[in-house]
């Protein structure tokens, strides 16, 4: 599904109070399983960043549903003062976010491996012409770095009665076997560094991506990418 609000959710959540390690682990099981219990859920995945992650909240909660009903009875639920039941005092912040498919890749459906996301805002007074050539340009990483198994490249929409604002326009998404894959292979492709870093370099006139990024990482329990492989 390309072009179209699907039926994914993704989150960034940030606990309240001093979490540790242990803590944001226990959280994040029982935010999973919250989701997991709700009407019209079709997987429910939450893992904590690891330490590598720059900008973003604790943890990442990932969500798809089986309808558009049961995502726009999500919506409603989350925008209550109550919405998360039990888990409401724990959250500080939530930021939910539904993506827009603009390309995709499955190379190793089911892996189970590491999710990064990069998590970003592109200026306002960016040309529809650059943010154009920006959108088509991006997953061109996928192709130039082997070690991403699978992908998604989205724009990003606040959900329709979110908790707060949707800060990000668009999210970049990868699964790797292993976080060598993240920071090695990646991190140092001459394509990332070469090609695509302009769009966020302020000393390249071609930036038009905010210097405000969230690059977040985790362990994945489930094929979160390949989930339904659609949508």
């Amino acid at each position: 599904m390309t072009g179209e609000v699907g039926l994914r959710f993704v989150g960034q959540v940030g606990i309240a109070g001093d979490a540790d390690a242990g803590d944001r682990a226990e959280f994040a099981r029982d935010l999973a399983a919250f989701g997991a219990s709700l009407e019209g859920v079709a997987d429910s995945h939450a893992s904590p960043h690891l330490d590598l992650s720059v900008g973003g909240l604790d943890l990442t909660w990932d969500l798809r549903f089986t309808t558009s009903e049961a995502a726009q009875a999500f919506e409603t639920l989350v925008s209550r003062a109550e919405g998360l039941g039990p888990l409401q005092g724990r959250v500080e912040q939530l930021e939910l976010g539904r993506p827009i498919t603009l390309a995709t890749g499955l190379g190793r459906p089911g892996l189970v491996g590491v999710k990064r996301a990069l998590w970003l805002r592109v200026e306002p007074e960016a040309s529809p012409d650059d943010v154009a050539r920006f959108e088509a340009e991006t997953p061109l990483l996928a192709k130039a770095v082997p070690a991403i198994r699978n992908w998604r490249w989205s724009r990003l929409t606040s959900a329709d009665h979110g908790p707060m604002e949707m800060r990000w326009t668009h999210l970049w998404e990868q699964e790797f076997e292993t976080v060598e894959g993240l920071q090695v292979d990646y991190m140092s492709s001459p394509v990332h560094w070469g090609h695509i870093d302009r769009w966020f370099d302020p000393e390249m006139p071609d930036r038009i991506v905010d210097l405000w990024l969230a690059h977040t990482a985790y362990v994945e329990t489930a094929p979160v990418l390949s989930w339904g492989e659609a949508g």
